[in-house]
């Protein structure tokens, strides 16, 4: 043979089988690498996911809430009554001794009223309930007066309802702070940017609570609002929404030639519904919220590993001491990221002071 034709014949020899072992080997590490690194960043991309969709919808209801409770009890004193006369001298006439709480919280057998309840009777500015609450508020609207109560109590789903004057009178005044209702704006409207009923209602009415979604059971914040009967979910996955409420130091009548506290200068602790309307001032004395929601992702299972990091899930119930009480265990096939947020309000329009 020559030496040419050996040198084809070595040309044509294939790998041997080391080779071809080694070369397989490293293939599939590629592999695993690049499929490890796709599965990752899935995952991390799911995390993201599940994160947004705890955030956001928890976001958007806090700002709600926070907007709705600052408005608490608001009243445009420069406003026209039913009379026409200016709302700020139906405040503040002093032939009406239960209006001594607009300058002075003192204890009182008979329960006290407040700005907003002089033009819509019995409507409070901040009204809440450790559970369920009767009527609607649109039913209050539509009656013209309000009768206020809880119904069957919750420990984890709780009731908060809001009222403040959102639209001006009728009348034209040029004086007014509220601009008249607007639909592009959402300006005079409930928060389900309703119109107020009855037509020249000038008092908006949003009540907030959880309620399962009639579609697939998964719990849902609502908000019900004056303008009509249908309430609307704001967020999902809003299993537990709980409140508290932080009162003030009332006001003391002084002895002769002595000076009585502010009333205001000390908060006291937090409180529930109960506790709050059970209390000498009820809740014109209510000077902050305290808001705590539990959400959990509504779309079904978290990203891979959250059970392992996530055990147990939080809750808003306290302890006698006010603390959180520890995490609960989670259901079997519970597989949602869950987590807990928090805010205080303050109801600008309840912060009273002593004339002393």
């Amino acid at each position: 043979m020559t030496q040419k034709n050996r040198q084809l014949m070595q040309r044509q020899q294939g790998m041997t089988l080391i080779e071809v072992l080694i070369a397989l080997t490293i293939g599939l590490v590629i592999l695993i690498a690049i499929g490890t690194a796709y599965l990752t960043s899935a995952n991390m991309a799911r995390q993201r996911e599940n994160q947004s969709e705890l955030n956001e919808p928890a976001a958007i209801v806090i700002r709600m809430l926070q907007r709705d409770v600052a408005n608490a009890g608001y009243v445009d004193i420069f406003d026209f009554d039913a009379t026409n006369q200016r709302q700020a001298a139906s405040l503040f006439n002093p032939a009406y001794p239960e209006l001594m709480n607009l300058y002075q919280r003192i204890p009182d057998t008979a329960p006290l009223q407040t700005p907003l309840s002089q033009f819509f009777p019995g409507l409070m500015p901040v009204f809440g309930c450790d559970g369920a609450m009767n009527s609607t508020p649109n039913a209050i609207t539509t009656a013209g007066t309000a009768t206020l109560a809880c119904g069957t109590t919750n420990a984890t789903k709780h009731t908060l309802q809001i009222a403040y004057q959102a639209a001006p009178s009728l009348t034209a005044n040029s004086l007014r702070s509220l601009p008249a209702p607007n639909a592009a704006t959402g300006e005079g409207r409930d928060c389900n940017q309703q119109e107020l009923v009855p037509a020249g209602s000038k008092f908006v009415i949003n009540r907030y609570f959880v309620q399962a979604s009639s579609t697939d059971g998964v719990n849902e914040l609502y908000c019900a609002g004056s303008g009509n009967g249908t309430s609307q979910p704001l967020a999902r996955g809003v299993e537990e929404f709980v409140l508290r409420y932080q009162t003030s130091q009332p006001g003391v009548t002084p002895a002769i030639g002595s000076i009585a506290p502010v009333a205001g200068g000390i908060q006291a602790q937090y409180l529930s519904a109960a506790a709050v309307a059970a209390s000498p001032i009820g809740w014109a004395n209510v000077t902050a919220v305290e808001v705590c929601i539990i959400s959990a992702t509504a779309t079904g299972a978290a990203a891979t590993g959250t059970t392992t990091l996530q055990t147990s899930r939080p809750t808003c119930e306290r302890t006698a001491a006010g603390n959180f009480k520890s995490d609960i265990p989670r259901t079997t096939g519970d597989t949602r990221l869950w987590k807990r947020f928090t805010s205080i309000i303050s109801v600008r329009n309840a912060i009273y002071a002593s004339p002393n």
